[in-house]
């Protein structure tokens, strides 16, 4: 049975009062909107109209919003029971857009409900796997997780956009105070604005912003003339082709999503319980189900793949509050915003500097659970290679991607980022150790 933590102040079956549900549920949805802007440029890169773009933005937001319910209910063999929200899945962004540019979004949506099927394939079949997966693999997944935020973070936090840009003070000036209005509504010691750190950082972030002059305020013009509730033609829903010359990578895509799912599961399972040591096998393929149900569904609805989210996760450590209830309710009031182009176009219009200052706040988080992860696994001399070796070179893709620009075309999926880059090789590298050492007993 979990022991929970003395710092959380509503655990995992807690039911936060009313209003304090609504107003964490608010906080999660703002995260969960960080990469809303995906879609939109992958359907503007392609050629699409604007009701393209308003078509796929919902129903992504309704399949993560599905996702985030479905991952928080304990269905047999499916649900964690955990607060895991779903986004827009960052990874899958460059095979969706392969798979656009060479036939369109039906092409991309058919090629998505594969991806879904091959994790529903790796959920089924999880508890045979889970020795792929010590503590000390899942430790180096959720530290690679946050390391893999921290350049969007950064440069959002100083105004920048492009390498070799002036760093815009305003912008920075901005996100430092919004970060420290987190920070202090968190470390006030007996009180409960930890809550609220986020919901705190937010309206101050947009008022200081619009104040500034550092976001248009005709861009809230554009958000007071749309409509309160506007539903998506679904006329092309049913539009889906299949290429079999691209499911390699989106096997391959899809492999690594699953294995940062799988890290996020972790930190979240870990968060409830202050005895943790590893995953709950059983839990973990009812998360990679839940998963791959909501990529499944973003397929068939007409929506870009989705991914479970390490910033909400984290969030939910940052504020105290992993009540699963929080999931059935942003995942409820995604859902509805996705029908409603106010109200979406609010979350749309996020000032760069309080994006920026978000990120840094739950990354801080990420990184101390990925390192308080490998140190309780007590490292033997083959964690200190498999995390230090493929720490090195993950950091490394990260750091010189042009080092790896040459790598066969089949392969390219692995080195499209450092986290499944590393994940690929903590796996692979603490398996042959593990073999070597048994062989030489």
């Amino acid at each position: 049975m979990a022991n929970r933590p003395d710092e959380l102040l509503y655990g995992l079956d807690d039911k936060p009062p009313t209003p304090i549900l609504f107003l964490l549920s608010i906080q999660h949805i703002f995260l969960m909107s960080s990469t809303l802007v995906l879609p939109v440029v992958l359907v503007l890169e392609i050629g699409g109209t604007m009701d393209d773009v308003r078509i796929v933005v919902a129903m992504t937001m309704v399949a993560a919003g599905l996702g985030t319910i479905i991952q928080a209910t304990r269905g047999p063999g499916i649900g964690s029971g955990l607060l895991c929200p779903n986004l827009c899945g960052p990874n899958f962004f460059a095979v969706s857009m392969e798979a656009a540019w060479l036939g369109g979004l039906p092409l991309m949506r058919g090629m998505t409900i594969a991806a879904g099927f091959v994790e529903m394939l790796l959920a089924r079949f999880f508890h045979r796997l889970a020795f792929l997966f010590p503590p000390e693999i899942t430790g180096v997944v959720v530290l690679m997780v946050a390391i893999s935020i921290i350049p969007l973070g950064v440069s959002k936090f100083f105004g920048v956009n492009y390498s070799n840009e002036y760093i815009d003070t305003l912008n920075l000036s901005i996100a430092v105070l919004t970060l420290l209005v987190m920070i202090g509504a968190n470390v006030i010691k007996g009180g409960k604005l930890k809550l609220y750190s986020v919901l705190l950082g937010l309206p101050f972030g947009y008022v200081l912003s619009f104040i500034t002059g550092a976001t248009s305020i005709d861009a809230f013009d554009q958000v007071k003339e749309a409509a309160w509730f506007g539903l998506p033609s679904f006329g092309s829903m049913m539009d889906i082709s299949f290429s079999w010359s691209l499911l390699p990578a989106f096997i391959i895509v899809s492999i690594c999503g699953a294995l940062k799912t799988y890290g996020n599961l972790a930190m979240a399972e870990s968060i409830n319980d202050k005895n943790w040591q590893r995953p709950n096998v059983k839990r973990m393929g009812g998360g990679l189900m839940a998963d791959a149900c909501s990529i499944t569904a973003a397929g068939l609805l007409g929506g870009m793949a989705t991914d479970t989210s390490a910033s909400n996760v984290s969030l939910s450590k940052a504020s105290g509050a992993t009540s699963r209830i929080i999931g059935f309710v942003a995942g409820l009031l995604f859902i509805l915003l996705g029908f409603s182009p106010k109200l979406s176009g609010i979350l749309a219009i996020m000032p760069m500097p309080v994006m920026g200052a978000i990120l840094i706040f739950v990354v801080s988080f990420m990184i101390m659970a990925g390192i308080q992860i490998i140190i309780d696994s007590k490292p033997d001399a083959i964690c200190v290679f498999v995390v230090g070796v493929s720490l090195t070179f993950g950091l490394s893709l990260q750091a010189m991607p042009e080092l790896y620009a040459l790598m066969p075309t089949w392969l390219r999926p692995i080195f499209s980022s450092a986290l499944s880059f590393t994940g690929v090789l903590a796996i692979v590298l603490n398996q042959l150790l593990s073999f070597g050492q048994k062989r030489q007993l």
